[in-house]
């Protein structure tokens, strides 16, 4: 039952939700409980655009990352049946595998094993990630790359592991992976919609993926039989919290195993599925336990504060969504902090030939770089033929080597485009991958203009210099700041 304290608190957490949504900042499902008590599990937006299906507390996302958790339960359970050991070397399971006798399960789990990505190998963007592939078939595109250390002496956050790991399971216990977690931990924890996604089945009440070029669009496809125990799940953010309830200390672990996983601290690359670690709100230390998760199109956050029993689950179809920093101030409205809802904005208007001046191409470093104005215009059109492509890092590389002809430092590069009478921010986001999203101006003085962003809610100021060059400078999500002076004005 709910108290006036859960009401009062349910009541700021929908007002900071609504206002996010409202203002086409958030689009997705949220859930936060505290103390077995919900206070808050609704979707927001829109499930899919094209047909206008609104999320709900029960629309499927995928998981991407979240995944591990599963799969690391899978391997304790196998270890509690005898059928496998965290110490086990590799070549165990699996006897030609480079390195497979100095690599343990417990490296895979705890992500000092050393393996490289697959999302890294050769061709991944462009081919790879849109065939059906078999776990051995994945396995083959990273095996035979070099270790990036010698195993259990140190750590990196790579994905590889966990495709191992769904070989292993296999191994030992005799099912596929999908029918292992269904049967021994899905089924048993009645999470009904939650599952292993094959990219074959049809599955009701699942939301589709998007990016962001210029507006919302569909995401790039990526066949899902690819991913198995390192981010081929999907769920709801109530399955999700009954996931969290059998996590407690009274759950599916033992006393042991539930020490193991979250009674210290893990290395910032996680362990296990989780990342163990300490989070300063409103003057206190908070014990939090975490993962984030993205496949293409989706992007996850699952926060849970052990001491408090507060539960922060946030799913999102769109890409660029900063789920992490969402997800942290709905903590921090729960622990007694005051949030401020974003304010709802009015657009000024800027005559055509006046915002078009501040478009170009903007660079973070000290050397003064720049190019003729023809040659600036070649590379402004090049540059936006290659923005019409979605996210797969395979045009990332064609970025490069367009401002490579150029002699630009893609590192330090934004551009600032002018198109059909608005300005858009061009810059790298996610991996290095490039994006495009409307730039709103909110007020305009002498010597300055500060604006907004669509559907990624950001800062950006525009500044003249004395000598009449202009500077930007953008605030992201996360506080991160770029400041960035104009060497080619289109």
């Amino acid at each position: 039952m709910k108290t006036a304290d859960h009401f009062n608190l349910s009541e700021k957490l929908n007002t900071y939700m609504y206002a996010l949504a409202d203002q086409g900042y958030f689009n997705g499902a949220v859930l936060v409980a505290q103390e077995n008590q919900i206070l808050l599990s609704k979707g927001f937006g829109m499930a899919n655009f094209e047909h206008d299906v609104p999320n709900t507390s029960t629309t499927k996302f995928r998981l991407g990352s979240l995944t591990k958790s599963f799969t690391s339960l899978a391997i304790i359970q196998l270890q509690n049946q005898g059928l496998l050991d965290v110490n086990d070397p590799v070549t165990s399971y699996m006897s030609n595998y480079p390195h497979g006798d100095i690599i343990t399960i417990r490296h895979l789990l705890t992500n000092s094993s050393g393996i490289p990505d697959y999302p890294t190998s050769p061709h991944f963007w462009e081919k790879t990630m849109k065939l059906y592939s078999t776990i051995e078939q994945t396995i083959e595109t990273f095996k035979e790359r070099p270790l990036q250390f010698t195993p259990g002496e140190g750590y990196n956050y790579t994905s590889s592991p966990f495709i191992l790991l769904s070989y292993i399971i296999e191994k030992a216990s005799g099912m596929s992976y999908q029918d292992y977690i269904t049967d021994h931990i899905l089924t048993p924890l009645n999470m009904k919609n939650t599952g292993v996604e094959d990219g074959r089945t049809l599955l009701k009440h699942f939301a589709s993926g998007y990016s962001i070029c210029k507006g919302i669009i569909p995401t790039e496809y990526t066949d899902m039989s690819l991913h198995a125990g390192a981010g081929g799940m999907y769920s709801t953010v109530e399955d999700l919290y009954i996931w969290d309830r059998a996590l407690t200390r009274d759950g599916i672990l033992t006393h042991q195993q539930w020490e193991q996983l979250f009674g210290e601290d893990t290395s910032p690359f996680g362990s296990y599925g989780w990342v163990v670690t300490e989070q300063i709100i409103n003057n206190k230390s908070r014990k939090r336990v975490w993962h984030n998760g993205t496949m293409n199109g989706f992007t996850a956050e699952f926060n849970r504060y052990l001491d408090e029993d507060i539960t922060v689950v946030v799913l999102s179809n769109v890409n660029l969504t900063p789920v992490d920093v969402i997800s942290e101030r709905l903590a921090r409205i729960v622990m007694g902090e005051e949030i401020l809802s974003p304010n709802p904005f009015s657009r000024i208007i800027i005559a055509p030939n006046e915002l078009r001046k501040y478009a170009g191409i903007y660079h973070t470093g000290e050397e003064n770089n720049s190019i003729d104005s023809t040659r600036a215009i070649e590379l402004m059109e090049a540059l936006d033929k290659l923005s019409s492509i979605d996210k797969p890092k395979f045009a990332v590389g064609l970025f490069y080597e367009t401002f490579y002809q150029y002699g630009i430092d893609t590192t330090k590069t934004v551009v600032v485009t002018y198109e059909e009478d608005s300005l858009y921010l061009f810059i790298q986001k996610n991996w290095g991958a490039w994006f495009k999203y409307e730039i709103v101006p909110l007020s305009k003085k002498d010597n300055s203009l500060i604006c907004t962003t669509l559907h990624i809610k950001e800062q950006i100021e525009f500044l003249i210099e004395p000598n009449g060059q202009l500077r930007l400078i953008h605030l992201d999500p996360h506080g991160h700041q770029t400041d960035a002076l104009n060497f080619i004005p289109i």
